[in-house]
């Protein structure tokens, strides 16, 4: 039997974001589960940012630094932090709907290339019609109590098995996190 890696993310993560973009080179894209879960319902992120001021300023520094050693253009967005809900609610449901790539794809160019405001529910829509979704359909979609209630439980399940930000990895019941754990998980991916 083949292996899976599953890969936990939320477009409010800029880590996530050069993960996703480096991930094809470290594993067959065709074995990634995606899961989107949403970053504030961890423990640790449901009261805010569990930052203080100068680790904030560290991160902003070495997102470039990684960015830039991954060969990526990151420009850190006006509206920051990122509250990724409408953006994950859009990615269960663009899974659920076999039209995730596109969708995907666009939120984290937008997110962390483009400085569109994806914490905004109708630039969230708006993306989603631009990877070609209809409009009533997908606005129907993020807001339906289904799918509300799928990212409640994706989240609460990634919690359940030791998740404590993204992004994250798991290959054969083994957590792996960070965008610099990659050839880790690869090397899980042959074992």
């Amino acid at each position: 039997m083949n292996k899976k890696v599953s890969f936990y993310f939320d477009y409010a993560s800029p880590y996530a974001f050069i993960a996703n973009s480096i991930l094809a080179q470290y594993v067959d894209i065709d074995i990634v589960d995606f899961k989107p879960i949403y970053l504030r319902g961890l423990e640790g992120f449901n009261k805010g940012m569990p930052f203080v001021p100068n680790k904030l300023r560290y991160i902003m520094m070495d997102l470039q630094r990684c960015a830039n050693g991954d060969g990526l253009q990151v420009k850190m967005p006006s509206h920051f932090p990122i509250n990724g809900l409408y953006a994950c609610r859009g990615a269960i449901f663009a899974l659920n709907n076999n039209s995730f790539t596109s969708y995907h794809e666009a939120l984290f160019k937008a997110a962390w290339s483009q400085d569109r405001n994806v914490s905004d529910k109708q630039t969230v829509i708006d993306i989603a019609v631009e990877s070609g979704f209809d409009r009533g359909h997908f606005t129907a979609g993020i807001d339906d109590i289904e799918i509300k209630e799928q990212l409640k439980m994706e989240t609460a399940e990634a919690q359940a098995l030791g998740l404590f930000g993204v992004p994250s990895f798991i290959v054969d019941g083994e957590l792996f996190w960070g965008r610099d754990r990659l050839s880790a998980v690869q090397s899980a991916l042959i074992l």
